[in-house]
């Protein structure tokens, strides 16, 4: 629970007042978390005295503002947060009992934490002709507006309830993403022909580019029945294929698959060439040889 406070005394922990951010909403999440209940004051000045758990402002081990912040080995500067969790993150996932706090700890950092640090930093750049909310703007479109009465503070409390569910649901794929990885690396060995085969759908995505797998294809049952081919993408979360299906594919579905491909239950290739589907194991591994296949001859006229 967090109670807010406009007393100083009171106060277990300490933020700055004005316009709040996803650094210091988040971290005042984590601190709820890691302690269960916290009375907090925003303040607009504040030197670290260290009588106080203070954050994002005053100066102190978990201010971001001094001449010499410190960095991770990616080069993204700490912020609040991010100092917060480096420092506590470890005995937090530990009180939990989550298996492999370690990784789960630097999982969480790559997914939320270092991308918060990031934008709070300057350091993110993201060019778009349209408008893409990042979790910073959305936790800026709980402010109190220009033309209201709204209490700060209880604006920033209603931004602290957001960032509670996105901080839960990353955590939650963090733990997932270590049990995937897991898995993933006790399949290396059956990996042929640059093409990985699951038994069963798994988000395997973070999972091979983090272990640096040399993969160009995933295959896996599809929900839908049959088998899909998923390509792998040069990036994680791109979607550039390093190796696309053939251009001669694209779209095509059922018979006029069959036809181009001559694989017998061949059933979809989408138009943007890193999907395919087929109904059998079988043929997901010929539509697989075949593109790469066209590939070596691509590259040999290249």
């Amino acid at each position: 629970m967090i109670k807010m406070t406009k007393n100083l005394n009171e106060a277990t922990c300490v933020t700055h007042a004005g316009n709040f951010h996803a650094d210091d909403v988040f971290s005042t999440v984590f601190m709820e978390k890691l302690y269960g209940d916290i009375t907090l004051i925003r303040l607009k000045d504040y030197q670290d005295d260290g009588t106080k758990l203070t954050y994002d402002i005053g100066l102190g081990k978990f201010d971001h503002h001094d001449i010499n912040p410190k960095k991770r080995t990616n080069g993204v500067t700490y912020c609040g947060f991010g100092l917060l969790w480096r420092e506590f993150g470890l005995e937090y996932l530990t009180k939990l009992g989550i298996e492999n706090p370690k990784k789960t700890q630097e999982i969480f950092d790559y997914l939320l934490v270092n991308s918060i640090d990031a934008i709070d930093n300057g350091e993110y750049h993201l060019k778009s002709d349209y408008n893409i909310y990042m979790i910073d703007d959305l936790i800026s479109l709980f402010r109190p507006s220009y033309d209201t009465l709204e209490d700060e503070d209880d604006c920033f409390l209603k931004a602290v309830e957001f960032a509670r569910i996105i901080f839960d649901l990353v955590l939650k794929d963090s733990i997932k993403k270590v049990q995937v990885l897991s898995i993933i690396e006790n399949k290396i060995p059956s990996i042929k022909n640059k093409t990985l085969v699951l038994d069963e759908y798994l988000p395997y995505e973070y999972a091979i580019h983090n272990l640096n797998l040399d993969l160009d294809f995933v295959i896996y049952p599809s929900n839908r029945g049959g088998y899909a081919i998923h390509t792998v993408s040069t990036t994680y979360k791109g979607f550039i294929p390093k190796t696309p299906f053939p251009k001669s594919w694209a779209g095509l579905r059922d018979e006029d698959l069959v036809k181009v491909t001559n694989v017998k239950t061949a059933r979809f290739c989408h138009n943007k060439l890193f999907l395919a589907t087929t109904d059998t194991l079988e043929d997901a591994l010929k539509l697989v040889e075949l593109t790469i296949k066209e590939a070596k001859v691509i590259n040999s006229k290249a």
